[in-house]
């Protein structure tokens, strides 16, 4: 021992070793040796205590070296990359590292765009698992029996069910594929047989371990121990002191109890605090690579799926299917971090916003280097959106408690989106012409899939998979931009997404231009590269795909032929036939779903880092002025997504005159069926159809087109649909309900101060008809909702409910120009909408 010990201190003192490093190596050693001595001489165990200590350093040596260097080829590549760029749009090509846009001449991947395709592969490959273990309505999983059984097969648990079994192969299948890209660009991530899937600790749940109300936070740690320690398959763990297995064989308790159960108590203090406990300080921020993080994580090997399964129902964060395919997505997210901005993705954006600084100061011109400076922050907030560091909350229960609400407003507000929807019909067909597809083609196959399910097993056998059916996230993330909130509420904004049949609009629409897309590339694969068509040649150039890429692509063998004769370049289906190289082949495939996955985003639109990033910054949940960013951004960062990337897809084109064409069609495309959604919503509200031979409804069916049709209300009166005025609607939903909320007793006391009546009665009756999640939403039950069941508690706590729906129609009738076709009071409707009204005194 002395000799190994004299050897670090050396080195610590000749400075080729850290103090700190070198004390933690002696302190290593000490321990091992200690160990060691319990069943071997003492100079046996120096000796090996010495000998495991230098591989354990050597390992770790190796692992940094790989990480290294891999770091060094992406600066190379991010120079070049940079380089490649004209300086007026070095600040785009740094934006552009995170989230494509439009126009910028970047022709390197994009990490979100890359991340979506990983995870298109991912379903792809999992498309059998996906379609019988998928969300329901309800948004469980919809075999429950087969995803447990699933789950046990993964844990090394042998179930009698063949399909469980196959199923989980093909989740090895995709583990062993993603570990393997992570390794490749810098991480370290060993392969273990039976490793199962990594579990989501909620920490909370660990704090309250030993039952609510205790505060001794070392019960807890000890109940969370005594709890855990039989599930755990002890010889499959390895003791980061020894790195050798805990026990010796399968199926024994730990070999040092002492030893296992304080690194159990070391796990319980790193979960329950976040990762903090073992933090060390340093001046770099982001916390650690992510190369380092992912090995980390497989500390914990269960006994077997029964185990994994117990433990997973106390104290994990989400379900089987949602661990199963969250976990894989999210190493999908990883790999395309990595793949772009290399091991350490923080390190590498931010050696890339230098580098562009450097390009912009010795430009010579200050207002560049200003506006890359700038870049590089809003860059690095967008790739905080989209790992989820921006949503860390300051303020754990404050953040979960506004997170909820607003996934409640979902279910409260968003049951009639679908009915705004119908502006997807332009943007999808703008984006296909646009792509070179035929814009009635994709609109006819978007129709056939939502009207037969043969169409659909098409989709499935090239193996497409409906977005929400492998989503493990907030459905209404595509107008909000939410991913984070309790489970409850989510189920139920979820349920709200699922019912009123958005899901299944947006999954069609989509499913029809990427299958249009991959059938116009499989046509084109006759055709050399100088001979394709203009728009994909266009295409291809602008995002580095070169004419060898295509020559690989276009290989007559490797195009997807369906059961009815139909052709498709499908990336995911070319990557499993091409005889390339599995490296070779992923990376391109990837890269081409990428390109199809930025043009769908212009097909149906969604929420964008960028406009996230632009209107939240670093605020963080759970503080005022996060909440507050939250509650005001609701429902407007769609709109504005969709406003500025159209606004940059026509400065891109060649000239004015195009550019003034796509304009004036994008805009008379998106007034006119944002006048077909207003005229629907005033159908599904019980109303007539509105004139439209007023400015009036003009403006609110440009506003309704653009997304933001709340405001054009206020075109027409001093409230907005749910009776609140503009500086409610600006501070956002959240901020208007709290306001509803306490508006309500605030106006009764003021009435009973002033000698009046008070209106509570209405009040609380307005409040349960606009807030009641899904059945005052949804499109096709509020009018019923609204006549059956609000109305009639109105009639029993306010008596002034007939005069005051008297005057509430005369205003409506003055203000829009329309009557109800279902009576406020009635339980049936008497009459039929009169579509007439719609054409105001032309009708007359």
């Amino acid at each position: 021992m002395a000799n190994m010990h004299d050897c670090l201190q050396r080195a610590m003192d000749a400075g080729e070793l850290s103090q700190d490093m070198g004390r933690a190596a002696q302190d290593q050693l000490a321990d091992l040796t200690a160990k060691y001595e319990t069943v071997h001489t003492p100079e046996a165990a120096a000796v090996l205590a010495a000998r495991d200590l230098k591989e354990s350093i050597r390992r770790g040596r190796r692992s940094r070296q790989h990480a290294v260097l891999n770091q060094l080829a992406t600066m190379r590549r991010l120079e070049t990359e940079i380089d490649n760029v004209e300086d007026a749009k070095l600040v785009a090509a740094l934006k552009n590292l995170v989230e494509h846009s439009e126009g910028s001449t970047f022709q390197g991947e994009s990490v979100q765009s890359l991340s979506h395709a990983y995870i298109k592969s991912v379903n792809h490959a999992l498309a059998d698992v996906l379609k019988a273990t998928g969300r329901d309505l309800l948004g469980n999983s919809r075999q429950k029996a087969l995803m447990t059984d699933i789950m046990r097969e993964l844990h090394g648990q042998t179930t009698g069910n063949p399909t469980a079994a196959r199923m989980a192969e093909a989740v090895r299948g995709e583990q062993d594929r993603l570990r393997n890209l992570f390794n490749a660009r810098g991480g370290d991530i060993g392969e273990i047989e039976g490793y199962g899937i990594k579990h989501s600790h909620d920490g909370a749940k660990l704090r309250r371990a030993a039952g609510r109300g205790i505060t001794d936070m070392a019960q807890h740690k000890a109940a969370w121990v005594d709890n855990i320690s039989d599930k755990l398959d002890w010889h499959r763990m390895i003791d980061k002191r020894t790195d050798k297995p805990f026990a010796k064989r399968a199926g024994q308790g730990p070999d040092t109890p002492a030893r296992a159960q304080e690194f159990l108590g070391e796990v319980f203090d790193n979960i329950s605090t976040g990762g903090m406990y073992n933090h060390k300080p340093s001046f770099q921020t982001g916390g650690k690579a992510l190369y380092n993080q992912r090995a980390e994580a497989r500390e914990l090997h269960f006994v077997d799926g029964d185990a994994w399964l117990a433990y997973n129902a106390e104290f994990g964060q989400g379900d089987p299917f949602t661990s199963m395919v969250g976990g894989l997505h999210s190493m999908a997210r990883d790999v395309a971090q990595m793949r772009v901005l290399g091991p350490n993705p923080r390190a590498g954006l931010e050696y890339a916003a230098q580098y562009a600084q450097v390009r912009a100061a010795r430009s010579g011109n200050p207002k560049l280097q200003d506006q890359v400076k700038r870049a590089g922050t809003r860059a690095q907030q967008m790739l905080s959106h989209f790992d989820g560091t921006a949503n860390t909350p300051h303020h754990e229960f404050w953040a979960q408690f506004f997170s909820g609400a607003r996934q409640t407003i979902v279910a409260m507000r968003l049951g009639s989106a679908l009915l705004s929807s119908v502006t997807d019909l332009v943007t999808l067909r703008a984006a296909a012409k646009h792509s070179g597809l035929n814009p009635n083609s994709v609109q006819a196959r978007a129709l056939k899939l939502m009207a037969s399910g043969a169409e659909r097993e098409t989709a499935a056998q090239l193996g497409y998979v409906a977005d929400t059916l492998a989503n493990v996230g907030a459905l209404s993330a595509r107008f909000t931009g939410e991913t984070f909130a309790p489970e409850l509420t989510q189920r139920l904004s979820d349920f709200t997404m699922r019912a009123s049949g958005l899901a299944f609009w947006t999954d069609m629409n989509r499913t029809a231009f990427q299958a249009e897309f991959w059938a116009m590339l499989a046509r084109e694969a006759k055709h050399g590269f100088d001979d394709l068509s203009a728009p994909t040649k266009r295409l291809f150039e602008t995002r580095g795909i070169t004419a060898d890429d295509w020559d690989k692509l276009r290989d007559e063998r490797f195009l997807f032929t369906t059961d009815s004769g139909e052709k498709f370049l499908a990336p995911h289906a070319w990557r499993k036939a091409t005889d390339l190289s599995l490296e070779e082949a992923d990376g391109l495939s990837m890269r081409l779903q990428m390109v199809i996955e930025e043009q769908m985003e212009f097909a149906v639109p969604t929420s964008n880092l960028e406009m996230q990033s632009f209107l939240t910054g670093d605020t963080q949940p759970g503080t005022w002025i996060g909440e507050l960013a939250r509650s005001g951004t609701m429902f407007k960062s769609f709109a504005l997504s969709l406003t500025i990337n159209q606004i940059r897809r026509v400065q891109a084109m060649d000239n004015n005159w195009t550019r003034a064409q796509y304009a004036a069609k994008m805009f008379a495309g998106l007034t006119v069926m944002g006048a077909v959604a207003v005229q629907l919503k005033e159908l599904a509200k019980g109303n007539d159809p509105r004139p439209m031979d007023d400015g009036k409804f003009l403006m609110a069916a440009i506003m309704q087109g653009g997304g933001l049709g709340i405001f054009g209300d206020f075109f027409a009166a001093e409230t907005n649909r749910f009776g609140g005025g503009l500086a409610s609607t600006l501070a956002g939903p959240q901020i208007g309900l709290i306001s509803d909320t306490f508006g309500i007793p605030v106006r009764a006391v003021m009435a009973l101060a002033q000698g009046k009546d008070t209106s509570i009665g209405r009040d609380l009756s307005n409040f349960f008809r606009y807030n009641t999640p899904v059945a005052s939403s949804l499109w096709y039950s509020r009018a019923a909702f609204n006549r059956v069941v609000a109305d009639q508690l109105q009639l029993l706590m306010d008596d002034d409910a007939r005069r005051n729906w008297h005057r509430q129609a005369q205003n409506r009738r003055r203000t829009y120009g329309v009557d109800t076709w279902w009576d406020a009071g009635d339980l049936t409707p008497d009459r039929a909408p009169d579509f007439n009204n719609a054409l105001g005194e032309m009708a007359q």
